[in-house]
């Protein structure tokens, strides 16, 4: 190697000969990657066509446990509202059956005259409900975007899960749940089972349940910096998020 440039004479050659191959009416291109693929195989031991088994990853070998000791499902609850607040959502805690109560609390103190809901059949009508009883005006999931950019104070969802290592929700969208509630309206107000509490994303990805195609991990208010790095929140999404952390 040329210790002034940090040039390898090597890979000159090597570059005249794929030139040559393809002037010969090769396909530089497929040369090029056919070359790439040899070097990676030869680096792994392995022959073109051989057959690899699947990878299998050792959780335990690639993460630390849980701090703390006693029951798991009470230190991931601790872990979670630790680091949420930490990164500037609100948890409140509540049993199922105050749910809905906790929510309209939630609103009303906030001031928030205006919602909507995404569907979830667990606990969407209860909301409704509850949301009438305190004059909270629920708009219906055909609203159009610039109504709900301008009238919409609020966007309630049901969290697909919650990550405890970094304090996230994952909120996901689809024919029932629409992406914008989430995204669209100032203020989130998020509705999570302590039972959907995982310890960190490989818990996530190896969930029984299937993942939708749209998933999107909620780490704190929505956050933007300019090019001087000041910091400021709900620019480009909700600049409150509320979380509803129920048990039971």
């Amino acid at each position: 190697m040329d210790q002034r440039s940090g040039f390898d004479p090597s890979c000159k050659s090597q570059f005249s000969k794929t030139m040559a191959r393809s002037r010969r009416g090769g396909s530089m291109k497929g040369t090029a990657r056919n070359i790439f693929l040899d070097r990676i195989r030869a680096a792994l031991g392995r022959s073109p066509g051989q057959s690899v088994e699947p990878l299998v990853v050792d959780h335990d070998m690639v993460r630390p446990s849980l701090p703390g000791s006693g029951d798991e499902r009470e230190n991931l609850r601790a872990l979670f509202v630790d680091r949420a607040r930490a990164v500037g959502m609100d948890v409140l805690i509540c049993p199922r059956a105050e749910v809905a109560k906790v929510a309209a609390n939630f609103l009303t103190e906030a001031a928030i005259t205006s919602v909507q809901i995404s569907s979830d059949p667990i606990i969407e009508q209860e909301l409704v409900e509850k949301m009438n009883e305190s004059s909270i005006r629920v708009a219906g999931e055909d609203v159009e975007l610039d109504v709900m950019y301008q009238e919409i104070e609020c966007g309630i969802t049901m969290a697909k899960a919650a990550v405890a290592s970094t304090g996230s929700v994952v909120v996901t969208g689809s024919d029932q749940e629409s992406r914008l509630t989430s995204l669209v309206p100032p203020n989130h107000l998020v509705l999570l089972a302590d039972s959907r509490i995982v310890e960190d994303l490989l818990d996530l990805s190896t969930s029984p349940e299937d993942l939708p195609s749209c998933m999107t991990l909620v780490t704190g208010p929505s956050k933007t910096a300019d090019i001087e790095g000041v910091l400021i929140t709900g620019v480009h999404g909700p600049g409150r998020v509320q979380i509803v952390l129920f048990h039971g």
